[in-house]
């Protein structure tokens, strides 16, 4: 009764309908090809199973993914003729609607608000010439801005972010705007409830979004009317529905929370009982989260605005002056000094830049000394994996903790058999003994750091929303190093004869899973 009444039973029905979708397509298309081979078109069928599998071949190679993304699509295409390009076309293909089009205008048009600042950009190229370029990089890709004035604090765990973030929820007076990918029921969410219960009847306006299918087994079903009946407006993004949909692949991974347009949280915690390691799933939960307050706010309540205003409600007209920082910095004593230089961003499925996996690349290439980086998962792309061996080569200290406790077992499989190029051009990995690591961070030469919700695989950099902040100053990045050698003091290293052994029992198993790894 307890996972019927929390809505996991309803979505499972709902999966296996569409399981049973897929089944009838398997067999519509065996069908099809079985009744045919004994007849005289059996030759008409071989040729036209043989010409969709080409013209679906050029497709593939003319899109702009990652080769070894392609690799497996064309494995698949020809292997299976028919429901091969059907599953592309449904979960794979690139090519933008009309209608996506305009989505996308609107959207980049709201993030478009967030004006560059010659002066601040002067100062931080004048700071670091090098880190400066991957902010550049992201203005031009992102559509984003660089922003002074503003104070970041960094928690290296949730359960350090939690209080404070419950002392700026209670201090809000104008607007709360909540985006995440997993919200349960349970100590943390509850305790942040009641507060947004409290501030809907103070006259607050408070918006909730989350990912139906990150919360499959947590969330209730209609979770969303019952929080709209306490007045806040609630919305689910990509609704589990019986049907096949495209929109299964692209999930809302961010993190995003915004409070009177002058405080923001982000960074890789959830808001669920495990990332404040209230529960124990598996073992010690290492993440970490930022606050942010000041100016660069404003770039966090546009990603919000950007998605509500597309995928919720476009009738809405935005007064993008309602929600400027300095409408309501005055009332928390006024603008702060610059601390570091802030960049929020975003990442969306069918941009025209990946800027996940632009800004970690660019991070690599421009560094110098170090590039420490942490991630639950490793399943890279080529340009990824190239990037960190010729750092390791050129001789930069490049750095990995991954977990040594998985949440998937398979993914983590995946995580272990791409250890082998990377261990041979230098890369030192570390997999954390402690428990699981989600913190997804990069930091390089003591001036520059990212941190935000982008793993270190396909869904992250190339199908789900995601969003980012990087951060240009000594105080935060030697504070994000610190954390990392901590982290690293609670890990085992990895050797190359340690991964030799592994392979040895595990060589086939990790041939499959490399095989299918971009579809994880």
């Amino acid at each position: 009764m307890k996972f019927f009444r929390r809505g996991f039973w309803q979505k499972i029905v709902i999966y296996l309908l569409v399981i049973l979708e897929f089944a009838l397509l398997c067999y519509i298309v065996w069908a099809l090809v079985s009744n045919t081979w004994n007849t005289p078109s059996a030759i008409t069928a071989v040729v036209v199973l043989w010409a969709t599998s080409f013209v679906f071949a050029i497709q593939i190679m003319e899109g702009n993914a990652e080769d070894s993304y392609k690799i497996v699509w064309l494995f698949l295409v020809g292997v299976v003729p028919l429901l091969g390009p059907l599953l592309y076309l449904l979960f794979a293909h690139k090519r933008r609607t009309k209608r996506q089009q305009n989505h996308f205008k609107r959207y980049f048009t709201i993030l478009r608000e967030a004006k560059q600042d010659p002066e601040i950009n002067q100062e931080a190229e004048a700071y670091d010439p090098n880190a400066f370029r991957t902010a550049r990089y992201l203005e031009n890709a992102t559509d984003g801005a660089l922003y002074g004035h503003s104070d970041v604090t960094y928690f290296p765990f949730g359960d350090d972010m939690y209080p404070r973030m419950l002392e700026d929820l209670k201090n809000a007076h104008h607007y709360i705007f909540i985006e995440y990918f997993i919200i349960t029921p349970g100590k943390m969410w509850n305790s942040i409830l009641e507060i947004l219960k409290e501030k809907v009847k103070e006259g607050v306006d408070v918006r909730v979004v989350w990912d139906d299918i990150g919360n499959i087994s947590s969330t209730p079903v209609l979770y969303d009317a019952k929080l709209q009946k306490y007045g806040i407006k609630a919305k689910v993004y990509g609704k589990i529905k019986p049907v096949i949909d495209v929109r299964y692949n692209q999930r809302d991974h961010r993190k995003i929370m915004v409070i009177d347009g002058h405080t923001a949280y982000t960074g890789g915690a959830n808001l669920a009982d495990e990332y404040i390691n209230v529960i124990d799933r598996f073992g010690v939960w290492k993440d970490n989260a930022i606050r942010v307050h000041g100016d660069a706010v404003y770039g966090y309540t546009l990603l919000f605005l950007a998605h509500w205003h597309t995928d919720f409600d476009n009738r809405e007209l935005l007064q993008f002056d309602e929600y400027k920082p300095e409408r309501y910095l005055p009332e928390v004593g006024g603008r702060p000094e610059t601390t570091c230089f802030v960049l929020p961003y975003g990442d969306v499925p069918y941009g025209d830049h990946p800027a996940g996996e632009g800004t970690y690349l660019s991070i690599l290439g421009h560094a110098t000394n170090y590039v420490y980086m942490t991630t639950p998962y490793l399943i890279p792309t080529d340009k990824l994996m190239t990037s960190m061996e010729n750092s390791a080569l050129s001789g930069v200290d490049v750095r990995l903790i991954t977990p040594a406790i998985p949440d998937k077992k398979l993914i983590f499989e995946i995580t272990r058999s791409n250890y082998d190029k990377l261990l041979k051009a230098g890369v030192k990995i570390y997999e954390f003994r402690d428990g699981f690591v989600h913190a997804k961070t990069f930091i390089s030469d003591d001036h520059l750091a990212t941190v935000g919700t982008i793993n270190l695989d396909y869904r992250s950099l190339y199908l789900h929303l995601e969003n980012g902040t990087l951060l240009l100053g000594d105080e935060i990045s030697k504070t994000m190093k610190s954390d990392f050698l901590s982290t690293q003091a609670r890990s085992v290293p990895i050797t190359l004869e340690t991964w030799k052994k592994w392979r040895r029992k595990k060589w086939l198993l990790w041939g499959l899973l490399r095989l299918i790894a971009p579809f994880c």
